[in-house]
């Protein structure tokens, strides 16, 4: 960790962390883990994401803390936690265009970092498979001692969704590594992966039913889709649509699988990418998006109907394969 940073760190008594919306295990545990260390510190430490967390992580300790409405006091100090552009804020964003601008802000992220504003230190590599990782890297050299159980679990959460159940990773002495060292500090990995990975609703389970009767092959590209609607009839939010993935992802004859969702309020084609072998960040890429080499994901405007976009775009990606 950079001096300055942990100077800013150590100096701020009253501290904001935000994660993007829709979040992940790899965004939560970032904010659960890291905040809880800086409260071991003293400080005072509010939490914030646009949208709540899904109700599969209602098993981690003092999940209640995160807010869906930010406050826009005047903190000593704001920290962006698995992302950097303000679009994954938007909604805080558009409340205050100059709020973020004004305030000394931290990054500490896993993707590419495309910004360079003058209030903003950063701690970012895109070869770590998780903020979660970072961020433990980064901490425990400096406050080995304030790290327990409830910290390193909330971190473990991350490095274990973010790799896939440690699937995904390119580096896998490094991952592995961190995850050893955290499971010696407490991590409860038995808890994560039968809450994270094994346990699923009923509604979720037809939301796959549904997702696989809608299944269609290009090639080597294998790829479904749902919609909010469905979300919204099977009451269910979309970390738990995404289980589907996990299966789909491992089909053999696929190269790259994708699962489109129809964002009907904003007009928007969604996109989440996966592969075993192929780079997937190319194709997010291709369409505005981003991500890793065998995750990404990208968002792009309708121009005709839900269906319409997924088969033009299936057939293009399909094309560049």
């Amino acid at each position: 960790m950079e001096k300055d940073i942990k100077q800013l760190l150590e100096s701020a008594e009253n501290i904001a962390l935000f994660g993007h919306k829709n979040p992940d295990g790899d965004c939560i545990g970032s904010l659960l883990g890291f905040g809880k260390l800086l409260e071991k510190m003293g400080k005072r430490v509010s939490y914030f994401t646009p949208t709540l967390p899904s109700r599969i992580y209602d098993f981690l300790p003092e999940i209640k803390k995160i807010s869906s409405v930010f406050d826009y006091k005047n903190y000593d100090l704001l920290v962006f936690l698995d992302f950097s552009e303000m679009t994954r804020i938007d909604s805080f964003y558009n409340g205050d265009t100059k709020y973020f601008d004004e305030h000394q802000v931290i990054v500490i992220d896993h993707h590419v970092y495309k910004d360079n504003k003058k209030n903003r230190k950063v701690i970012t590599d895109d070869t770590a498979m998780s903020a979660c990782e970072i961020i433990f890297e980064h901490t425990y050299k400096r406050w080995p001692d304030l790290y327990d159980a409830q910290i390193a679990t909330c971190l473990y959460l991350g490095l274990t969704t973010d790799s896939g159940n440690f699937r995904y990773d390119e580096d896998h002495k490094r991952i592995l590594t961190n995850a050893l060292r955290l499971v010696e500090l407490g991590a409860n990995k038995k808890r994560i992966v039968d809450n994270a990975f094994r346990k699923k609703s009923f509604a979720g389970v037809k939301m796959m039913q549904l997702m696989f009767k809608r299944l269609q092959k290009k090639g080597e590209l294998i790829y479904t889709r749902y919609t909010d609607k469905d979300l919204k009839k099977l009451n269910i939010d979309r970390e738990e649509a995404d289980f589907g993935q996990i299966i789909i992802q491992d089909i053999d004859e696929a190269k790259v699988t994708i699962i489109f969702r129809n964002d009907e309020e904003n007009k928007k084609c969604c996109m989440s990418l996966r592969s075993k072998h192929a780079d997937v960040q190319k194709i997010a890429k291709s369409f505005g998006g981003g991500g890793h080499m065998h995750a990404a994901g990208c968002t792009v405007i309708r121009s005709g109907s839900f269906q319409q976009q997924v088969d033009e775009i299936s057939t293009k990606i399909a094309s560049m394969m």
